[in-house]
């Protein structure tokens, strides 16, 4: 995973959080720990949206994941809580998903780059060479 419960907190703030975390009823009385199941399958949902993009030019999942992945991770979860029930994401958080799935378009593409990342065009292609061989296995016996 990208991102954590924590990276979400500190990213939306708590009470946002128990508002998105709550699938259908009363939030969680006060003194009462968050409900994290629904926050940590949207993040994990997250990441793998998130390696769906990249995947194609780097190894995933990248770890340690960059400020930048852990962000794309915190607004895409956070746009998949807002969705159901009576709620619906606002224009805001739209408009964050949006910027975050054209910024991995343009990372798959090779538009963008991701520092720290492992490249899988970094000579990790495979070669072929038209050469005879010179060692032959029965030679080292």
């Amino acid at each position: 995973m990208y991102a954590t419960v924590d990276d979400m907190v500190s990213r939306f703030g708590e009470v946002e959080l128990l508002r998105l975390s709550s699938a259908d009823g009363p939030l969680p009385a006060e003194g009462e720990p968050m409900p994290t199941d629904r926050i940590e399958q949207a993040i994990a949902d997250a990441g793998r949206l998130i390696d769906s993009y990249l995947r194609q030019r780097y190894a995933v999942p990248v770890a340690p994941p960059p400020a930048e992945l852990v962000r794309a991770a915190c607004v895409l979860a956070r746009y998949d809580l807002a969705l159901g029930g009576d709620r619906e994401p606002s224009e805001q958080m739209r408009l964050a998903r949006k910027e975050v799935l054209t910024w991995l378009g343009q990372l798959g593409l090779g538009e963008a780059s991701l520092e720290g990342a492992i490249s899988l065009s970094a000579g990790s292609s495979a070669r072929v060479s038209d050469r005879p061989r010179t060692f032959r296995m029965g030679d080292c016996l």
